[in-house]
C-alpha cells in the first residue's frame, strides 16, 4: 500500500525566509560572469560581499581597541573616582556620627577599590578641592578611623600621595625666582600641599610617628624649611582646640546639624 505524504503547514516567518533564499539562489544564478570555484555566486557579487565583510571586520576591530585603549580607561578610572567621592561627600554629610566601617566596605564591593584606595583617592581630592579647615580635618579624621587601617598603612597612603604630587608636578621648591607664571603656581601649589599632608601626619588622631612615614623625605623638605611651610598650614587649618572639640563634638552628638561645606 503507498503511504501518503502527509505536507506540514510552516509558520509564516519561515515561508518568508525560505522564499527569500530560493529568490538570492535564483538572481545569483542569473548573474554573468564567473564563478567562484565551483559554487553558483559570480565574482561580480563575490567581490563586494567580501568588501563589505572586510570593512565590517575592520570596523569590529576599530571598536573593540578604542574601548580597551589607555585613554578610555583612564577616563573610566577618573569617572570611578569621581563617583567614590561624591558617594562619600553624601556619606559625611548624612551620617552626623561619622561614616561607619561597614557601609565603607559595601562602598568596596560597589567600586572594586580597597579600603586603602579609598582613603587615598578621597584624601587628595580633599586636598585638591576642598578648604583645609577644621571641618574637612575633622572628616578626614572620621574617614581614616571608619577604615580601620592600621598606622603602617596609613603612613603608606600619606606616602603615596606625596610620591604621586612629586611625579606630577615636582619637588618642593621655596626659592621660586625665574620662573614663569604657570611654574611659580605650580611650585606654590606643591607648598601648600605638602603643608596639608605633613599636617595631617603630624596628628596623632590620623596617623602615629610611624618609621615608615617619609614624606618630607618624598618632598626634599629639610626640616627648618618644612617648619616654614608648618606654620601657614596650622594657621589655615585653625588651632588644634579648635579641632578636637569639633571631632568630639561630632562623635558625641549624633543629631547636632553639621556645617555646610564651603565651596572653592
Amino acid at each position: 500500500m503507498k503511504e501518503e505524504e502527509v505536507e506540514e503547514d510552516l509558520p509564516w516567518i519561515q515561508e518568508k525566509a525560505l522564499d527569500i533564499v530560493e529568490f538570492s539562489g535564483s538572481v545569483t544564478q542569473t548573474l554573468p560572469g564567473p564563478r567562484v570555484g565551483r559554487s553558483s555566486l559570480p565574482w561580480i557579487l563575490a567581490v563586494p560581499l567580501a568588501y563589505v565583510g572586510i570593512s565590517f571586520v575592520i570596523a569590529v576591530v576599530k571598536t573593540v581597541r578604542k574601548f580597551t585603549s589607555p585613554k578610555q580607561a583612564r577616563r573610566r578610572l577618573v569617572s570611578k573616582n569621581a563617583e567614590l567621592c561624591r558617594s562619600i561627600d553624601e556619606l559625611l554629610e548624612k551620617e552626623k556620627n561619622g561614616v561607619q566601617h561597614e557601609v565603607l566596605k559595601e562602598l568596596m564591593l560597589k567600586t572594586g577599590f580597597s579600603m586603602v584606595d579609598i582613603l587615598r583617592k578621597y584624601i587628595r581630592y580633599s586636598l585638591n578641592e576642598k578648604p583645609f579647615d577644621p571641618k574637612l580635618v575633622a572628616a578626614l579624621i572620621q574617614l581614616r578611623k571608619a577604615t580601620m587601617l592600621d598606622d603602617s598603612q596609613v603612613a603608606e597612603v600619606l606616602n603615596e600621595i606625596s610620591r604621586r604630587i612629586v611625579k606630577d608636578f615636582g619637588p618642593v621648591v621655596l626659592n621660586t625666582s625665574g620662573y614663569s607664571e604657570k611654574g611659580l603656581r605650580r611650585k606654590l601649589a606643591v607648598q601648600a600641599l605638602f603643608g596639608k599632608i605633613l599636617y595631617l601626619s603630624e596628628l596623632p588622631e590620623f596617623c602615629a610617628r610611624d618609621s615608615s612615614l617619609i614624606v618630607k623625605e618624598i618632598f626634599g623638605v629639610a626640616d627648618e624649611d618644612a617648619e616654614r611651610l608648618r606654620l601657614h598650614t596650622v594657621a589655615e587649618a585653625g588651632d588644634m582646640d579648635s579641632l578636637e572639640k569639633m571631632v568630639a563634638g561630632v562623635n558625641s552628638d549624633p543629631d547636632s546639624d553639621s556645617e555646610d561645606s564651603a565651596e572653592d
